[in-house]
């Protein structure tokens, strides 16, 4: 056990930095689920990472076939089964097996923040994020502000605004959504008029011949 006062890191970076795949899926997961950033990705692989090993570990044990149903294997099993039917990442008739099949995006999906914008109470996924950590959103009647809180199967129905809020789904759905405006096109420029042809020289008048004078 580490120091009590001392804050220890509960996630799993990369082995490895440079990875073109890993960089460019963890970059899809931060762009669609609007994410601060890769650390929300990282903290959620860990999760989904530990599920799969007790799942596997408790899959492994019970298929000695020499585990009875109230042994401490089948209890484990059944509150780790129960414990993800509740947040909404199993289905209520799914079975211990169904864990090793999740991928990341169902845990992310029932984080509270993807939740307010699927609900309608942000237009986004960066504002829903915003009306979160600024205190706007409530989840059954307390103030929310952890945009990563995953979300009981039970609470979701009591997703909405914070009462001390400013900000009402009648005021959001009436505010019209902004409109790109597009730089009016630069009008073309007239071609710069060709110099003047060089005027030509004045031909040099003769020069006068001069007669001698007689006697000289």
């Amino acid at each position: 056990m580490g120091y009590p006062g001392k804050s220890k890191k509960i996630y799993n970076t990369p082995h490895h930095p440079w990875q073109k795949a890993r960089i460019e899926e963890e970059t899809a997961l931060v762009k669609k689920f609007g994410l601060r950033n890769k650390k929300s990705v990282w903290k959620f692989s860990s999760m989904l990472r530990n599920m799969r090993g007790q799942a596997r570990t408790l899959l492994g044990v019970i298929g000695t076939g020499r585990v009875t149903e109230g042994s401490h294997f089948a209890r484990e099993a059944a509150q780790i089964q129960g414990k993800w039917q509740r947040l909404g990442v199993l289905k209520e008739d799914s079975k211990l097996e169904d864990i090793l099949a999740l991928k990341i995006d169902d845990l992310l999906e029932r984080q509270l923040q993807t939740l307010v914008f699927r609900k309608g109470f942000a237009t986004s996924m960066k504002q829903a994020r915003q009306f979160i950590v600024h205190g706007h959103i409530s989840v059954n009647g307390r103030k929310m502000t952890i945009p990563s809180y995953m979300v009981l199967k039970a609470e979701e129905d009591t997703i909405g605004y914070y009462v001390g809020s400013s900000i009402t789904k009648e005021m959001l759905m009436a505010k019209p959504a902004p409109v790109a405006v597009k730089a009016a096109p630069k009008a073309p420029t007239a071609p710069a008029a060709a110099p003047a042809p060089a005027a030509a020289p004045a031909p040099e008048a003769p020069e006068a011949s001069v007669e001698p004078a007689k006697g000289e």
